[in-house]
């Protein structure tokens, strides 16, 4: 797994390697020079003829590391310019003793106006650490700078775009590839700041580790945390990976509950039960022949729901239920006595959306799935209130109401009540279908009965979720996808 920060928590961890642990800021600053530097050589072998480069720099830190590059840059013989931007009265130690350096160099210093000649600029304006809106001369800069042609590389993270949120602080950098440094930055994982960024390398340039330890950064995963998945032991039955009991489906809605179950299945769930309405049964029986398939009526739902409840590991509530008397009643029953974990979605979220104090009152580790329209039922906040700080958000819920949030968007958030957070990477356009969600309960599912604890469970499955996504919509057009596609690729 790896960790994303925001501008305060980079700014202690550079603070806590340079003064716990006496590294240089200058030192820090040329490794950091070298990896963008190294990026924009390898770009411009790309180019078929020869390449002029201008570093536009802001006169903080970021304008300084911008600096160093076009140093390095011009020591190799490749033909740069920097540009300057900004009060140099109000200049950092470090842009001040980099731009000493260049002039001693003989660096070339060109013109903001000849932008559009340059094939690469790097952007060097603004840091990690933005918190206003960018304005007057710098939004016209930036403009300037988007509408050229020249392939563009940001240092650390494009201007303009918050490391917190992912917001667009009015006008940002739209880079084609960011070198950023130490860890991830969160905005850069969150849209619309993961389509500002372009391709993001991470470079290590030495920062301590041991810094993060006192923070609480974000995590993400990349394709080799997979193996966090356990093997299926030799010695084993269906008992061993658990009975998930999936309490989903209305009256003539059938599909949700056979996705949910379908998915759990083919990620490794034991045994499945779909308790739904009896008019589903005997297509639910066809649809999957492996799992128990239980029907309730209007007058038989409770005592049936209580008595399958109390025999299952895991249990699946909400997807396709409908909101209706009958409906209500299912999850005001399942709430009061689930003793194991529960992933609650769709119609249950609806329902309890109109007293989520049940959540607290609930014994059991409680995961809820929710989009961002549930969302906005859940907290009463508006959808652009949710979306401005989607992290914190998920958190606050969390940490409210005592439960595991998965708040499905383009990128995913899972937070846990006690603080920690998840920002999902995998997953792809195509999978904006009905339907999906009902598969992702299902995969959770069968993470916690693969034994991962219920927060990494929840992680791991919408990470797994997405990877299968993109493996489903390739060869075919992101339009065609069903969700249905998905579960022939989890864990394949």
């Amino acid at each position: 797994m790896r960790f994303a920060l925001d501008g305060k928590m980079s700014a202690y961890v550079d603070e806590y390697t340079i003064d716990k642990m006496g590294m240089s800021s200058l030192v820090l600053m040329e490794r950091a020079a070298l990896s963008v530097a190294g990026k924009v050589a390898e770009v411009a072998m790309n180019f078929s003829h020869d390449v002029n480069i201008a570093v536009v720099c802001g006169c903080g830190n970021n304008g300084a590391d911008g600096i160093a590059v076009a140093r390095i840059l011009g020591w190799q013989g490749l033909k740069v310019d920097i540009i300057v931007v900004g009060d140099r009265t109000k200049a950092t130690k470090e842009f001040v003793y980099q731009e000493d350096i260049a002039h001693k160099s003989g660096l070339s210093f060109g013109n903001i106006n000849e932008l559009s000649e340059y094939s690469i600029i790097v952007d060097g304006i603004f840091g990690v650490g933005l918190s206003r809106d960018v304005e007057g001369d710098y939004a016209q800069i930036i403009e300037t700078i988007n509408k050229c042609t020249s392939y563009i590389i940001s240092i650390d993270i494009p201007s303009g775009i918050c490391a917190k949120t992912g917001a667009v602080k009015n006008v940002a950098v739209k880079a084609n590839s960011t070198i950023t440094f130490g860890y991830h930055k969160i905005g850069m994982l969150l849209y619309p700041g993961k389509e500002y960024s372009g391709e993001v390398t991470v470079a290590d340039i030495g920062f301590n580790p041991q810094a993060i330890s006192d923070i609480n950064p974000v995590m993400y995963f990349i394709p080799s945390d997979l193996r966090y998945i356990p093997k299926r032991l030799e010695y084993s039955n269906k008992g061993t990976y658990l009975r998930t009991v999936v309490i989903a489906g209305s009256e003539d809605m059938s599909g949700a509950a056979f996705l949910s179950a379908k998915a759990a299945y083919r990620c490794g769930v034991g045994l499945v039960e779909i308790v739904s309405h009896y008019k589903n049964t005997d297509i639910l029986k066809k649809l999957l022949p492996e799992a128990i398939v239980t029907g309730y009526s209007e007058e038989t739902a409770n005592s049936i729901v209580e008595e399958k409840i109390l025999k299952a590991d895991i249990v699946i509530l909400g997807p396709g239920l409908s909101t209706g008397e009958t409906a209500e009643k299912i999850v005001n029953k399942v709430l009061e006595n689930v003793k194991v974990p529960i992933i609650i979605d769709a119609d249950a979220l609806n329902i309890i959306s109109k007293d989520t104090s049940v959540l607290k009152s609930c014994e059991s580790t409680v995961i809820i799935t929710p989009h961002i329209g549930e969302m906005v039922r859940l907290t009463g906040y508006d959808k652009e209130d949710i979306l401005k700080d989607i992290v914190d958000v998920s958190k606050s819920f969390a940490k409210d109401h005592g439960v595991i949030c998965v708040l499905k968007d383009s990128a995913t958030v899972v937070a846990d009540p006690f603080g920690g957070a998840y920002i999902n990477t995998s997953g792809c356009a195509a999978m904006s279908k009905a339907g999906c969600g009902d598969v992702l309960t299902g995969v959770i599912a069968a993470m916690i009965s693969l034994k991962l604890k219920p927060f990494f469970a929840a992680c791991m499955g919408v990470y797994v979720h997405g990877i299968a996504g993109e493996r489903a919509v390739e060869g075919r057009s992101e339009h065609s996808l069903l969700a249905s596609d998905i579960i022939d690729y989890l864990l394949d």
